[in-house]
C-alpha cells in the first residue's frame, strides 16, 4: 500500500448518468448506498455543452473550457491541414476521430503535474495516444482496436492483464430482441474489470488526482432504456419481467463498486459526476430531410441519383430496410454480432439508397452533420465544394435556416419543435469557432432527437424511434462528498464548466482566469472556503494542440466502432 502525501481529489466519472433514475434507484434500493452518500454530501445537476455529446463534454470537464477553446466540437473534427488528406468518397469532408493530440487546453492532470503533484487517469475519453503525465495514464474507448500502447508508463498494462486477465476497453454489444442477454453479459463484465483496476491502482500509486471513467452506465441506457419505462413505445412487458431485475441489479453493483472505491480512497474529497444526462427517445429528426425538403440541401440529377430518389419518395428508405429485417427475425443485422456488422449495413445503405454522394454541392446551401441538431452552410473557402459567399450571403442563409427552424412545429402537439436555436458565435468563443458548426439547436422535447449522423434515414422528417432507446439530456450528475464538501446539501445546477476550477482548487491549485468555469464554492463548506480562499493566476493553457491525425487504419477503425454504437452515421 502507498501511503498518499498532500491532498486528494478523486473523480468518477459515471458516463450519461441521470438523477432521473439514480434519483429514484436511491429510494427503492437498487442503489443503497448513493442514498447514504446523498446524505453526506452535496449533489446538483451539472449542466453540460449544446450540443450534449461526450467528446465535447468531457474535453469540456477536464480543461474547464468551451469547444470555442479546446477545439472539440463532436467525435470527428475537420481540422485545416490534415482534413485535406482525409477525403475520400465516404469520407467527403474529410473529417478525422478526435484524439488526445488534436484537443487543446490543459488538462486539469497537466496542470496538477506542473505542479509536483501526480495523478492517475483511467479509461477518461480523448485520453488517446496517453499522455506523459506526472504519474499514469490509460486511455479510453476511441483506442484503436489491436493498439497496445494506450498506457503510460507501458509497463502498466503488462501489471494489470497478468493480475485481472485483458484488458477491458471496449463495448462492443448493442440491442436486439435476441441480444439482450449479451449486452448484460458485458456490461457486467467490464464494470467488474473496471472495479478491480481502479481499486488495484488507487491501492498501489502515490496520487493527488484520481481520475476514473465508467461508461457502462451510458452503454446500458442507450440500448436498454426501454427495459425500465414503461411509458416508451418500444416498452415490451415481457422482455422487461425477464431482463429488467438484471438491469437493476448492474445499477446495484455499480453501487457497490463506487462505495468501496470511496471507502479505499480515506480522507481525499471525492466528485462523482457524468458528462451528461440521459433520457427516452421516442423519434428521430432526419435533418437532411428537413434541409432537402426546405430546399437547402439539393440533389444531383445524373441516372443513378433519380432511381436513388425515386425509391426515396416510394418510401424504400434505411428506416424500411431496418424494420423489415426485424419482422423477420434478422437482428443480427443490427449488431447482434457484434459493432461491425453495423458498419458493413451502413456501407450497403449508402449503395442503394440516397446519401451525400448524391449531393449537389453546387446548389447545396446547408447540410447537418453530427448529433443533438447541428448545421454547416455550404462555405465557399471552408467546405470543399462550398457554394455560399462568406459574408453577406452566409448570413442570410444562417438567418433563413433560424427562421424555418422556429416556425417548425411538432405534429403530436402543434408546439414549437426547437425551443434553443443558437448562432455559433453565442455559445461559443476562442481560436477554433471557426471549426464550429454554424447554427446548432436543441428540441423542445427532448424525446426528439434531431439527428445528422444518417443521410437521408427516411423520406419523412420524424420517424419512430429505432436502434436505441435511450439517448442523451443536457442535465447530469454531480455529487461531491469528502471533508471540503457540505453535508446533505441540494444545490441549484452547477456547469460541467466548473468542475476543472473546483479540482485545482480542492488539490491547493491556483485556478486559471482563462478557464470558462468558476469554482463550485456553494458546494465548499464555509469553514473550508474560510481557510482555503480561491486563489488565480494567469497561466497560458491554450497552443498545447500538437494536431497528430491518427494513421488512415486506426483513423477507419474508430470510425467503424463510432458507426457501430450510433455515434456517427
Amino acid at each position: 500500500m502507498v501511503l498518499p502525501t498532500g491532498p486528494r481529489v478523486l473523480i468518477l466519472g459515471l458516463d450519461g448518468s441521470t438523477w432521473d433514475l439514480f434519483s429514484k434507484f436511491a429510494e427503492d434500493g437498487t442503489m443503497p448506498r448513493l442514498a447514504e452518500l446523498l446524505k453526506q454530501g452535496t449533489s446538483s445537476d451539472l449542466v453540460t455543452l449544446v450540443p450534449p455529446v461526450t467528446a465535447i463534454s468531457w474535453t469540456s470537464f477536464f480543461t474547464g473550457l468551451n469547444p470555442g477553446k479546446h477545439g472539440v466540437f463532436e467525435f470527428l473534427l475537420r481540422r485545416r491541414g490534415l482534413s485535406e488528406n482525409a477525403v475520400t468518397t465516404r469520407n467527403p469532408f474529410g473529417e478525422i476521430p478526435v484524439n488526445s493530440t488534436l484537443r487543446d487546453g490543459k488538462p486539469i492532470w497537466e496542470i496538477a503535474g506542473e505542479a509536483g503533484l501526480k495523478s492517475a487517469i483511467v479509461s477518461v475519453p480523448i485520453t488517446y495516444p496517453p499522455e506523459e503525465v506526472n504519474g499514469c495514464m490509460i486511455s479510453g474507448f476511441l483506442t484503436p482496436f489491436g493498439k497496445r500502447d494506450f498506457t503510460h508508463p507501458p509497463e502498466v498494462l503488462e501489471d494489470l492483464e497478468k493480475r485481472f486477465g485483458p484488458y477491458r476497453l471496449y463495448h462492443r454489444q448493442v440491442y436486439s430482441k435476441r441480444g439482450v442477454g449479451l449486452v448484460l453479459d458485458e456490461l457486467f463484465d467490464v464494470l467488474d474489470y473496471n472495479i478491480k483496476v481502479t481499486r488495484h491502482l488507487m491501492g498501489n500509486l502515490d496520487w493527488n488526482l484520481f481520475f476514473s471513467h465508467f461508461w457502462g452506465t451510458d452503454r446500458a441506457q442507450h440500448e436498454l432504456w426501454h427495459l425500465l419505462d414503461e411509458s416508451h413505445p418500444r416498452h415490451d412487458p415481457a422482455e422487461s419481467a425477464e431482463h429488467g431485475p438484471r438491469l437493476k441489479k448492474f445499477f446495484t453493483e455499480l453501487d457497490r463498486g463506487v462505495a468501496e472505491i470511496i471507502e479505499d480512497a480515506g480522507d481525499a474529497n471525492v466528485i462523482i459526476a457524468s458528462d451528461h444526462g440521459f433520457g427516452p427517445i421516442h423519434t428521430f429528426l432526419a435533418f437532411n430531410v428537413w434541409l432537402l425538403d426546405k430546399g437547402y440541401l439539393r440533389l444531383k440529377g445524373d441516372p443513378g441519383t433519380l432511381v436513388k430518389r425515386l425509391a426515396y419518395r416510394l418510401g424504400l428508405t434505411p428506416v424500411m430496410f431496418y424494420r423489415l429485417s426485424m419482422a423477420l427475425g434478422l437482428a443480427r443485422l443490427r449488431l447482434s454480432g457484434g459493432f461491425h456488422s453495423r458498419h458493413k449495413m451502413q456501407m450497403m445503405l449508402d449503395r442503394f439508397f440516397l446519401s451525400l454522394s448524391n449531393v449537389d454541392w453546387s446548389r447545396t446551401r446547408a447540410y447537418s452533420r453530427g448529433n443533438y441538431g447541428q448545421v454547416f452552410v455550404n462555405l465557399k473557402g471552408r467546405e470543399p465544394q462550398g457554394s455560399v459567399e462568406p459574408g453577406r450571403e452566409y448570413e442570410e442563409v444562417r438567418q433563413s435556416i433560424k427562421k424555418d427552424l422556429l416556425a417548425t412545429r411538432d405534429d403530436k402537439t402543434g408546439e414549437p419543435m426547437f425551443k434553443d436555436i443558437y448562432m455559433r458565435e453565442e455559445i461559443y468563443d476562442g481560436p477554433y469557432l471557426e471549426e464550429a458548426p454554424d447554427i446548432v439547436f436543441l428540441p423542445r422535447d427532448m424525446r426528439n432527437k434531431a439527428l445528422g449522423t444518417l443521410d437521408f434515414t427516411s423520406n419523412k422528417f420524424d420517424v419512430p424511434v429505432y436502434g436505441n432507446s435511450g439517448d442523451h439530456r443536457m442535465e447530469g450528475i454531480f455529487l461531491g462528498v469528502g471533508p471540503a464538501f457540505r453535508t446533505g446539501v441540494r444545490l441549484d445546477p452547477l456547469s460541467i464548466l466548473d468542475i476543472a476550477p473546483t479540482v485545482l482548487h480542492l488539490l491547493g491549485l491556483p485556478v486559471p482566469r482563462q478557464m470558462d468555469g468558476n469554482v463550485a464554492s456553494g458546494a465548499l463548506a464555509e469553514d473550508y472556503m474560510a481557510q482555503n480562499p480561491v486563489r488565480e493566476t494567469d497561466m497560458e493553457l491554450l497552443g498545447r494542440a500538437r494536431g497528430s491525425a491518427l494513421s488512415s487504419g486506426d483513423s477507419d477503425d474508430i470510425r467503424r466502432r463510432l458507426e457501430g454504437i450510433g455515434y456517427i452515421g
